[in-house]
């Protein structure tokens, strides 16, 4: 695969992804009360409310305490004067070069968890599709929606 990307992610995002996770696994369990209420409000068999609900929450667990730590090990980034290099993955390992010449628009966004960490996510949208550097510094994802937007200029003057 060639020189991989020297970028990575800052390491607050593992605290969102941990979050993000956590939250997901209590939405899980508010879910499985309900249909436990409801099955035993029926008079159905809450055995198996028990037992599905129970083996989603093993799975989120499962995913809350593996998956954080290998995305933040495997993400990688850079942008070049020709294009972003994004890199990530474990079994399945995705690089994706996005020349810039095709770049439409670039934007940052925050959701509420990364805004509490002071983090941005910065997304690249060419014509066909959109791809997401999550997990930057505010100011570094501010720095680099610039950088990306100038060079793509660049790139299409160039053309």
């Amino acid at each position: 695969m060639g020189n991989l990307p020297s970028h990575r992610l800052d390491p607050r995002m593992l605290r969102v992804w941990y979050v993000s996770d956590a939250i997901g696994i209590v939405v899980v369990a508010v879910l499985a009360v309900v249909a436990w209420l409801v099955v035993r409000h029926l008079g159905g068999d809450v055995f198996w409310v028990y037992l599905v609900a129970g083996i989603i929450e093993l799975v989120c667990v499962g995913d809350l305490l593996i998956s954080p730590r290998v995305e933040m090990a495997t993400w990688r980034y850079d942008v070049t004067p020709t294009d972003v290099d994004l890199y990530r993955g474990v079994f399945t390992k995705k690089r994706v070069l996005v020349p810039l010449v095709r770049v439409q628009h670039v934007q940052t966004k925050q959701g509420p968890i990364l805004r509490a960490n002071g983090l941005a996510t910065v997304t690249i949208s060419t014509a066909g599709e959109s791809f997401e550097i999550p997990g930057l510094a505010e100011d570094d994802a501010n720095e680099l929606r610039d950088r990306v937007a100038e060079l793509a200029r660049f790139a299409k003057e160039d053309v």
